[in-house]
């Protein structure tokens, strides 16, 4: 049997750490990377059903674009957005291509339970 996996892409190393280390007891094999690139490449590859997407990237590539090419490569991919400084005609933009869910970036142990809440979501 093929293990459940999420990628979390994200430009600070502590964002994924935190992340990674929340995600722990979902049963899920977690990866993280900062680049856009390497996680299209892994959507691409069909590695990744869950993908955990931050708003930056390494690349100088806008959030939309990123999630545009994704929902192209897996049209059932489930992305979650932790994004603070989005825009709200972005958001909307976002939610028209697809994104799960959207969250702010977590900071307390009740914004990490809220991201493992849509994660339990996702697997019912």
């Amino acid at each position: 049997m093929k293990a459940r996996k999420i990628l979390v892409v994200d430009d600070d190393r502590n964002n994924r750490i935190a992340l990674s280390e929340s995600f722990k007891d979902t049963h899920y094999e977690v990866d993280c990377t900062a680049s856009a690139a390497y996680a299209i490449a892994k959507i691409i590859q069909g590695n990744s059903p869950v993908v955990v997407l931050s708003d930056t990237f390494e690349e100088d590539i806008s959030v939309n674009d990123v999630v545009t090419i994704m929902k192209k490569c897996n049209h059932n991919l489930k992305i979650i957005l932790i994004a603070d400084d989005t825009s709200l005609e972005t958001l909307k933009k976002l939610r028209e291509e697809g994104i799960f869910y959207h969250s702010l970036k977590p900071r307390t142990k009740s914004d990490f339970n809220e991201l493992n809440l849509a994660i339990q979501a996702i697997r019912s």
